[in-house]
């Protein structure tokens, strides 16, 4: 009995273990157990040799050292997230410069060397990073190696498969190394503990921080500013100087001796919606709480009037009346106090704007606002009603009407793109987002190659609701079908090549990095640098869809989305069915992103550093800082905003299909820069007056005509 125990006890021990082992992550360098040959720990500085001004701290990351060219191994189970090759022009700043990868590290060396002007220091440094996404959402990344093979993106990978070699990683690291550092939610998380290893980690300090000083919360305003005018590419393109000179400082009055941190961020937050740009945002973790429950009605604008457009069944008698004012305040008044919540939209944009005034009311004015949803409501015909805040236990706490949910109907899980059959003339095309890694890009090629095999003669392409996503992914998409080549971007500007300051101890690029913008040039009036680089993109030869294309947008189509609809228009490819893009479509500050943080209130703001300029004909069928307009509108309606008749955009397409309505814009005659844009040669001066006029917001007319059949 006595020996049974003793073995069971033995086995259980050894269960123990062995599920211990497996729960830790295995050690990246072969023959060698965790812990061998760290070289810097979390908290450790990194280069003290050369002073301790020029050391810098090693906040996440594992270290290891290991000869040249030993083999590097998987930790984990997982997926590939990231597989670019970068140097690290400072410890914490990595400039990735080539994103791909032919599997032989010389080669992709001299590609450096050709593409972006790199010394020979920065080749030898030049390294893989790759990024490993568990399946616990966490990923952890490989820095320092030198790639053997190609890795797609979405590629399974598994524990102890080989990933490369190891490389060299960062100047002030004279012996070859790799890095490993593990994200979560987009932080830094402890690298060590899952190693098995006895943790130096510090995780990031929370900003607890609850009011400001008015000292403190107008200085941050102003470094923001500051950090606005050095690095934000045409930051008075939108809204001129004087007037927002005049809006910071209303604002700036507006704060007493002390103010919330909540409410400081909703100061913030005002500033971006004036610089008119969705790249523009605040990443840091928000102070604002949302801590109330919805009323008894909705209220939201249509067509200018402020009305009743969701109601718990008690109070539907109440719906579509018009609304004068909420708690006292005017419906203009009010409405001015949601557009300032508007930080999301580009340029003239409007779609985003009504957007918020639908939503507004419960989601700014609630919360933000009047911190509680008891509204007080007048309406036109003179009644008096206060609507209260519903509770917890409420019966109706959760009546149909408050199931609305904006982004409903790509709510699932099926993944990032969507494809059926609506029938067999009409092939119908979901993509969620362009944020596809490579094995979904090839999934979607086989899916238009499907297409052109079936030989289906309409494609609806539905960009409702798709945030964007890398530029390349979505012209590999619309290179399926473009029908002759196109052009991406005609020119790049940034405000100056380099010498960008640090602001309270942020940097965009390290000090030491004098032109983050080598090949930019002057312009004439030496206010900023261009790139006069068209870059063109042509049809896939192979994989071709020819046949009618219905592209839908909405005011939550941003970024690539924007691109993606401004491309079919401009090419007349196909309509745009639905409302306005979210995003500007002549221009778009999507590449190349710094961020500034806020002394006091610790506020991160994304600030983009480079204006890609697509486009600098403005006429009336795209008019100057406005998204992609839609050949066939469909306007906000409460039946359209509540399902009732299912998707009214989708069904509406359909109506147009089988009526056989599709219309084609006739191109004018070439004119002198029409020419050139066919050819994509050279960038004469005829760009630069177009483009002038462009950013003047001056209409240039080109004749056209309308064949709707």
């Amino acid at each position: 009995m006595k020996t049974r125990n003793l073995i069971t006890a033995l086995f259980l021990m050894l269960s123990v273990h062995v599920a211990f082992a497996q729960d830790n992550y295995f050690w990246p360098i072969p023959n060698k157990k965790a812990g061998d040959d760290i070289l810097y720990r979390p908290q450790d500085y990194i280069g003290m040799a050369d002073g301790v001004n020029q050391a810098e701290l090693n906040f996440g990351d594992i270290i290891i050292g290991a000869p040249l060219g030993t083999p590097v191994l998987c930790p984990v189970d997982g997926k590939i997230n990231h597989a670019l090759l970068g140097y690290r022009n400072s410890w914490s700043c990595s400039l990735i410069c080539f994103a791909q990868q032919t599997g032989n590290f010389e080669q992709d060396s001299l590609l450096f060397l050709e593409w972006d002007n790199m010394t020979q220091e920065k080749i030898h440094n030049t390294s893989l990073s790759l990024g490993v996404q568990m399946s616990d959402g966490r990923i952890l990344y490989i820095d320092g190696i030198r790639p053997t093979r190609l890795f797609k993106t979405g590629e399974k990978i598994h524990r102890g498969d080989t990933l490369g070699t190891v490389g060299y990683l960062y100047k002030k690291i004279k012996q070859p190394c790799i890095a490993i550092n593990i994200s979560k939610n987009s932080k830094y998380d402890d690298p060590m503990t899952p190693f098995g290893l006895k943790t130096t980690f510090i995780p990031p300090k929370a900003n607890n921080k609850t009011q400001l000083t008015h000292d403190e919360a107008v200085a941050d305003l102003n470094g923001l500013m500051e950090a606005f005018e050095d690095a934000f590419p045409g930051l008075y393109d939108y809204t001129p100087k004087d007037e927002f000179d005049a809006f910071l400082a209303r604002k700036k009055a507006t704060i007493g001796e002390t103010i919330p941190a909540s409410d400081f961020e909703v100061i913030v937050h005002s500033v971006i919606s004036k610089v008119r740009d969705s790249h523009t945002a605040i990443i840091s973790q928000s102070k604002i709480k949302s801590v109330t429950l919805p009323t008894s009605v909705l209220l939201g604008w249509f067509n200018d009037t402020l009305q009743v457009w969701r109601a718990v069944p008690k109070y539907k008698n109440y719906l579509g009346k018009k609304v004068v004012t909420v708690n006292g305040i005017p419906a203009d008044s009010l409405k001015n106090m949601l557009l300032e919540f508007d930080a999301s939209s580009d340029g003239y944009v409007k779609s985003y704007g009504d957007f918020i005034l639908l939503y507004g009311m419960d989601n700014y004015y609630c919360d933000q606002i009047a911190k509680d949803c008891n509204l007080t409501v007048t309406f036109a015909d003179g009644e008096t009603k206060r609507f209260e805040q519903m509770g917890r236990k409420d019966p109706d706490r959760k009546p149909k009407w408050v199931e609305y949910a904006y982004h409903h109907f790509h709510v699932d899980e099926k993944g990032l793109f969507q494809f059926e059959k609506l029938s067999d003339s009409v092939a119908y095309l979901d993509i969620r987002s362009f944020e596809l890694d490579e094995m979904q890009e090839d999934s979607v090629r086989k899916i238009f190659a499907q297409i052109v095999t079936d030989s289906v003669p309409n494609l609806i392409i539905d960009l409702r609701d798709n945030y964007g996503g890398p530029r390349g992914v979505m012209e590999t998409i619309y290179s399926y079908l473009a029908q002759k080549p196109f052009c991406t971007s005609l020119y790049r500007f940034v405000n100056k090549k380099g010498g960008y300051k640090c602001w309270g101890g942020s940097c965009p690029v390290d000090e030491e990095s004098t032109e983050v913008f080598p090949d930019y040039e002057p312009l004439a009036n030496g206010e900023g640098f261009v790139k006069n680089k068209p870059e063109w993109v042509n049809p896939d030869s192979l994989v071709n869809y020819k046949g009618r294309l219905y592209v839908l947008t909405n005011e939550a189509s941003f970024s690539a989305s924007t691109s993606f609809a401004g491309y079919v228009k401009k090419q007349n490819r196909g309509v745009i069915v639905g409302r306005e893009t979210g995003s500007a479509y002549h221009q778009m500050k999507a590449e190349h992103f710094t961020k500034y943080t806020m002394p006091a209130s610790e506020i991160t703001v994304q600030i983009p550093m480079i204006k890609i300029v697509a486009d600098t004909v403005v006429n009336e069928r795209f008019p100057f800082g406005r998204g992609v307009l839609p050949d066939y509108p469909v306007n906000f309606t409460p039946e359209e905003l509540s399902f009732a008749h299912g998707d009214s955009i989708l069904n509406y397409t359909q109506q147009l299909i089988r009526e056989g309505r599709y219309i084609y814009y006739v191109e004018p005659e070439p004119e002198a820069f029409g020419a050139i844009e066919e050819t994509g040669k050279g960038f004469p001066w005829i760009w630069v007056i177009v483009g002038g006029a462009a950013l003047a917001g001056i209409s240039i007319p080109v004749g056209k005509k309308f064949i709707e059949r």
